[in-house]
C-alpha cells in the first residue's frame, strides 16, 4: 500500500524501474519522469504525516501539513496507476488506488459534519467508494483463487488481507452514509481513521522496498498494519470517550464547517 515504487515479482518487491519495458527512448523518458514523481511525492507523504499529528489538530499547521500529505498521496496514486497500466502491472494499479481510497476517505470526512443531521454524500464519495469496493473485491478474489489453485505464498496472503482491509473500509464509509442513527462527530473518527490508514500504507510502501531483511516478505508489507491499526483502534476510542464525558468537539480540535 501507499506509495507504491515497486512491484510485485516472484515473491518479493523491488524498485520499478523503465527498463522493464525496453522500447523507445523517448517512452523511458517519460517513464523515468513517472517514477521520479512517484518516488518524490512518496517519501514527502512519508515525513510531513509525522508534522500534521504532533500539531493541533484543526489548526492552520494541521490543514497545510495534511493538505500536503493528501495531495502527495494522490501524486503517488496516479504516477502509480499511469505506470501500472502503461507496463500492465495490474497490481500496482490496484494497490495505489486501495491506499488512496484511505487517504481520500479521510480528506472526505470533513465535509460530512452533518450526517447527523440528514446529510447525504455527494456524487465524488459514491465514486471513490465504488472504484474502491471493485478493486478492492477483485484483490481479495485474486487472493482467494490463489489459494484455490494451490498458491499459498506471500502474495497470496496479501491479496487477500489488503482486498479484506480495503473492502471493509469501504463497507464502513457507506455504513456511515446511510445507516438511520449517527454519531454527531463520527465524521473525526472517520477522518482519524483515513488519514492513519493512509500513512499505513505509505510506512507499509516503505517497508516493502528498504527493509528487506524482514522475514518473510509478506511481514515486510504487513508489520505497518500490525502495529498500526490497533492504535487507530485506540486514539479512536480515546477520542470517543472524551466527547462521551461531556467534552466538545472544539475543546479537543479547532473545528470549521466547510
Amino acid at each position: 500500500m501507499g506509495p507504491v515504487i515497486f512491484t510485485y515479482r516472484s515473491a518479493h518487491m523491488s524498485y520499478f524501474h523503465p527498463a522493464d519495458r525496453a522500447g523507445h527512448p523517448m517512452e523511458e523518458k517519460i517513464l523515468e519522469v513517472f517514477r521520479w514523481s512517484h518516488i518524490v511525492s512518496g517519501f514527502l507523504a512519508l515525513f510531513v504525516a509525522p508534522i500534521a499529528m504532533a500539531v493541533r489538530k484543526g489548526g492552520d499547521a494541521h490543514r497545510l501539513w495534511g493538505k500536503v500529505f493528501f495531495y502527495a498521496m494522490a501524486c503517488v496514486a496516479i504516477t502509480a496507476v499511469v505506470m501500472g497500466i502503461w507496463l500492465n502491472k495490474m497490481f500496482l494499479a490496484m494497490m495505489a488506488v486501495l491506499s488512496f481510497h484511505m487517504a481520500a476517505s479521510g480528506y472526505r470526512s470533513l465535509y460530512h459534519k452533518r450526517l447527523h443531521a440528514g446529510q447525504r454524500p455527494g456524487t465524488m464519495d459514491l465514486v471513490l467508494q465504488g472504484t474502491a469496493g471493485v478493486v478492492n473485491g477483485g484483490l481479495f478474489i485474486w487472493g482467494f483463487v490463489n489459494i484455490m489453485l494451490g498458491n499459498r505464498g506471500s502474495a497470496t496472503t496479501l491479496f487477500i488481507v489488503f482486498g479484506l482491509i480495503g473492502s471493509l473500509m469501504v463497507w464502513r464509509n457507506l455504513q456511515r452514509f446511510y445507516k438511520h442513527h449517527h454519531e454527531k462527530h463520527e465524521w473525526l473518527y472517520a477522518h482519524m481513521s483515513g488519514f492513519l490508514g493512509g500513512y499505513i500504507a505509505t510506512v507499509s510502501a516503505f517497508s516493502a522496498v528498504n527493509m528487506e531483511f524482514i522475514k518473510p516478505v509478506w511481514l515486510q508489507w504487513l508489520w505497518p498494519s500490525i502495529i498500526g491499526i490497533p492504535i487507530i483502534y485506540w486514539w479512536t476510542r480515546r477520542y470517543r470517550k472524551r466527547l462521551g464525558r461531556g467534552k466538545r468537539v472544539r475543546d479537543l480540535v479547532e473545528v470549521r464547517i466547510p
